[in-house]
């Protein structure tokens, strides 16, 4: 059972279990004892893998289980963030359910875990070690289409870092997209994607920051002293205000001398007249009060200045 599951990517399904002899009571003895966790009918995960996952790597799992549980020769291909899930790309604010496309002129349809859309053109489909899948950039755009702006920009502009797509291949895709109830979204993140966001949560404050209306500020941007020596390069910089904004995903303080710099380096910014705005991910998900500590820097920025 290891040798199979570790060739087919630790998943399996119905018919890989009978062609090693195990019928439909051996496979609910391995779901029972926790070896296998049924994703759904036919599509199985190791269970030990499934349960070491975390929570943003189970949708891989899934994924890859319910293509491989359809019938040979099925005529579909994972689509939007299942798509991007088995390629490994940043998703935010989808759902649970495998989601593929048809490519062939049959019927949508959907349940509770799984929802299949209508054909998408050929040109838009490549064949994966793990089958049939969307590109990426058409993908990312699925993915605003159903889930919002946001959820797509943390997608696309992972995917434009990683170099996995280019602005060429989504401005492609959206063409193909004419005529969708969500074109607009869609459209909005073929505009608002960067190679610039660092992580998903540079994504997500950059959308925040823009639903607030204060405007695109600099991304990666450099700050000198008056010397011309750089003091520090920073997410995100307003500078005609001097707010500088940073999102801090807490995870590298676990190392105190990192904890030192970034205290000395804040300092120094602040130094040079530079007001700081730190952001978690508990921030980004109460715009108002982002909005409170942004207006609020800036007019001690203002005041500083005057």
């Amino acid at each position: 059972m290891g040798t199979l599951l570790g060739a087919l990517g630790q998943v399996c399904a119905t018919r890989d279990l009978r062609a090693l002899g195990l019928g439909s009571t051996e496979a609910e003895g391995l779901v029972r004892s926790g070896d296998l966790v049924r994703v759904r009918r036919g599509a199985f995960v190791s269970g030990p893998v499934w349960r070491a996952a975390p929570p943003w790597e189970r949708h891989d799992l899934r994924a890859r289980a319910v293509l491989r549980g359809l019938a040979p020769g099925a005529r579909v291909a994972l689509s939007d963030h299942s798509s991007l899930a088995v390629q490994g790309v940043d998703l935010h604010g989808v759902d649970e359910r495998v989601h593929l496309c048809r490519t062939d002129d049959g019927r949508s349809r959907q349940d509770a875990g799984v929802r299949v859309h209508g054909r998408v053109p050929d040109a838009f489909v490549v064949d994966l070690h793990v089958g049939p899948v969307v590109t990426i950039a058409l993908a990312v755009l699925q993915v605003a289409a159903r889930s919002g702006v946001e959820a797509g920009l943390v997608s696309a502009d992972a995917a434009l870092r990683e170099r996995r797509t280019t602005r060429a291949e989504l401005e492609a895709a959206l063409a193909c997209m004419t005529g969708w109830r969500a074109h607009a979204a869609a459209a909005r993140v073929v505009e608002l994607a960067s190679p610039l966001s660092e992580s998903a949560g540079e994504s997500r404050t950059r959308w925040v920051l823009l639903t607030l209306g204060l405007g695109i500020p600099e991304q990666q941007a450099e700050i000198a002293d008056e010397h011309g020596l750089l003091v520090a390069r920073v997410d995100f910089l307003f500078r005609a205000e001097k707010v500088v904004v940073e999102f801090d995903g807490m995870l590298k303080y676990d190392d105190p001398s990192v904890l030192r710099s970034e205290k000395l380096r804040e300092d120094r910014l602040r130094e040079l007249g530079y007001e700081v705005v730190r952001l978690t991910w508990a921030d980004l998900a109460n715009p108002a009060l982002v909005d409170r500590r942004l207006r609020a820097a800036f007019a001690r920025a203002r005041a500083r200045r005057s």
